[in-house]
């Protein structure tokens, strides 16, 4: 860690996710994941940062922004994926019937 940086106290939240983890259930690219994440007014990593970790308060404050308004070709799919991590814990698996 750079001299004049703190830890952010969700570092050990068990209910915490990264960046990289929403991203990977949401399947959906940075840039996307941060024009959500920006409207919804999250604070999060200045550049990159795949490691940053969100709160459950975090992600429920994104996944309101993602279900409504401008957002409605990549959000509600997103919403229900981070949904789906929060109350599981993991990423879903994908089902057979995806590469069909």
């Amino acid at each position: 860690m750079r001299r004049g940086q703190t830890r952010r106290p969700n570092d050990t939240d068990p209910n915490a996710f990264s960046k990289q983890q929403l991203l990977d259930a949401a399947e959906m690219s940075p840039k996307t994941f941060d024009v959500i994440r920006k409207a919804a007014r999250v604070r999060g990593p200045g550049h990159g940062g795949l490691n940053w970790m969100f709160s459950r308060s975090d992600i429920e404050a994104i996944i309101h922004k993602a279900e409504g308004g401008t957002f409605t070709e990549k959000g509600p799919a997103a919403a229900e994926a981070w949904r789906n991590l929060i109350q599981n814990g993991v990423p879903p698996e994908p089902s057979d019937e995806d590469d069909q």
